[in-house]
């Protein structure tokens, strides 16, 4: 399961990490951040998803990925965030490869969410796909058109010849 946490909190999380020397008791950030551990620990698990961090026994260490992703700027951030995401997580990785072998490099959200719905309820289909659709647009993995219900390959994504090749929308 996707955990349900944005990027900006994963990168708040990792900077916040960065700026007490690379580790820290959770519950102590929870504190500063005047948050309970139980609504941090999406933020957590999805940083540690990513390979942003280690947590151990209620400690949290930055890993070297987390340190350039942290250190980084946006557009570098993108592309960390991009190739980790692609890495590890299965979804994001199945969304990508289905547009990336579809000629027009489109594909309808509804093959993901059924998908999906073999294995969680209906409330839980939705918040992966909400979460995965904020970590692919962040990514620039793809985009989603909401009135077509159809995910499109992001054109830095691919060979420049093929986005050119591209209809826009």
């Amino acid at each position: 399961m996707l955990p349900h946490a944005r990027p900006g909190s994963v990168a708040g999380l990792v900077e916040l990490l960065n700026d007490h020397g690379s580790k820290e008791d959770l519950y102590r950030i929870a504190e500063e951040l005047l948050m309970e551990v139980d609504d941090l620990l999406p933020v957590v698990e999805a940083a540690a998803l990513l390979a942003f961090v280690k947590s151990e026994r209620g400690d949290i260490e930055l890993t070297p990925g987390g340190k350039a992703f942290a250190e980084a700027d946006i557009s570098t951030r993108k592309e960390i965030f991009r190739e980790a995401a692609l890495t590890h997580v299965t979804l994001l990785q199945q969304m990508n490869g289905a547009l990336a072998s579809k000629s027009d490099h489109t594909m309808p959200l509804e093959l993901f969410r059924d998908i999906l719905q073999e294995h969680f309820s209906d409330d839980d289909v939705q918040r992966q796909i909400d979460t995965a659709l904020n970590w692919g647009r962040y990514g620039d993995i793809f985009t989603y058109d909401s009135e077509s219900d159809r995910l499109l390959i992001h054109h830095g994504a691919m060979p420049a010849e093929d986005a050119r090749a591209l209809p826009l929308h």
